[in-house]
């Protein structure tokens, strides 16, 4: 089993808190020799319409001393589940979630034009408040 970031309890609550529903926590997927875990697998229902979502990984940046390779870490391992879902033709879209803080400090101009070009989608979360601060499309 993955490690677990110590912020994901309080990323599931401000899901929650914003009506979505925790499916599956350590999803797995496999394509060829190539497995991957997913954090999670949520559901929102609204108005008789449904959305799911996957998150690649839930990274607190907790460690200052880690934060240039705790980056090079996320956005690659996005990269790399997001080229899975291709292949399994699975169209559920996948976020990175991540603590206001560290949007803030560690995703520099250079970090999020990277993100910007390779359409990364984030969800940026208030830990302290359990609550989502935005959701970056």
């Amino acid at each position: 089993m993955p490690a677990v970031d110590t912020c994901q309890p309080q990323v599931i609550r401000a899901l929650e808190k914003d009506g979505w529903r925790i499916n599956y926590t350590h999803v797995r997927l496999v394509e060829g020799n190539r497995l991957i875990m997913l954090d999670i697998q949520a559901s929102y229902s609204a108005n008789g319409g449904s959305r799911q979502i996957l998150l690649a990984e839930i990274k607190c940046f907790a460690n200052s001393t880690e934060y240039s390779r705790d980056l090079y870490v996320a956005i690659g391992q996005y990269l790399i589940y997001q080229e899975v879902l291709n292949g399994l033709n699975d169209s559920t879209p996948l976020y990175l979630a991540i603590p206001i803080h560290a949007y803030r400090v560690v995703f520099d101009e250079v970090a999020l034009r990277v993100i910007n070009r390779v359409k990364m989608k984030m969800i940026v979360v208030d830990i302290e408040q359990e609550v989502i601060v935005e959701w970056k499309e």
